[in-house]
């Protein structure tokens, strides 16, 4: 039910936008440079999340238990807004930057004893919890293949999370306190995009990326969306995207970790320069 009515809300934005858009009179399109053609917009939307993570405390064994996301802390669901700017100069080289925000939140009556940075919530207590992410993303890609209506392009890219924890709650060791814990973890990554052009100004486009780094984690992230522009230089924006994301420290012997799935759909307007 939730979603259902945060789905509504966004359909009934993206609507009331489009109509003062369309009311606009037709304007000759507008490019700050010749060379260059750019889109900037805001998309909003929603994610789902499952996964585990691990925070002792300085490292020290015991200090520590992993927790799951959905199962212990109930949060596994959150809005989100993105800005975006994409950038294709001399048609060919293509540049893009984004910033996802989302916070999925959480009250459970626990039924098993956790820990978290050398914290005791005994099974039993009721917590709440937050997991805010910070994601920023930027890549470059070349038009490898360039046809008529379709292009591939390999990209070369770099994600940046910052990842909070927040448990508030009764400790066995100090009572009520709110615990919280910031980790960062930035993954290179190589990928390609393609996009297939469609009638009456409308695009569709897969994008695939990811990176292995051995010992700290890996990444891999892939959106499948359409650009739709309802009237110059204004561009309806729709996505679907996944994300499958490890983060592991490897200099202590009880490591900070976490594990995440993330699907999402997302819409939004971007206007073209």
């Amino acid at each position: 039910m939730r979603f259902v009515w945060c789905a509504f809300r966004r359909l009934s934005w993206v609507v009331f936008l489009v109509a003062a858009v369309t009311a606009v009179a037709a304007a000759e399109s507008f490019r700050l440079s010749p060379h260059v053609a750019s889109i900037f917009g805001m998309e909003t939307g929603y994610v789902w999340l499952n996964g585990d993570l691990l925070v002792p405390a300085g490292g020290r064994p015991g200090s520590g238990t992993r927790i799951d996301a959905s199962g212990d802390l109930a949060a596994d669901e959150s809005e989100s807004t993105s800005i975006l700017l994409e950038s294709a100069v001399l048609q060919r080289h293509l540049f893009n930057a984004e910033l996802i925000y989302f916070a999925p939140t959480g009250r459970k009556l626990l039924h098993r004893t956790i820990r978290f940075q050398n914290r005791t919530y005994t099974e039993g207590t009721t917590i709440q919890a937050k997991l805010d992410f910070t994601w920023l993303r930027g890549g470059y890609g070349f038009k490898l293949l360039d046809f008529t209506s379709w292009w591939l392009a390999p990209r070369l890219g770099v994600h940046h999370i910052r990842h909070g924890i927040t448990i508030n709650g009764e400790t066995k060791e100090e009572g009520l306190i709110a615990n919280t814990r910031q980790l960062d973890g930035t993954y290179p990554t190589i990928g390609f995009e393609s996009r297939y052009l469609l009638p009456y100004g409308a695009d569709a486009y897969i994008e695939a990326e990811g990176t292995h780094l051995i010992t700290r984690g890996y990444l891999l992230s892939g959106r499948l969306g359409a650009h739709w522009e309802v009237r110059t230089d204004i561009v309806l924006t729709l996505g679907l995207s996944g994300r499958i994301v490890h983060y592991i420290e490897d200099n202590q012997p009880l490591n900070n970790e976490w594990f995440y799935v993330i699907g999402g759909v997302s819409t939004g307007l971007t206007v073209t320069f």
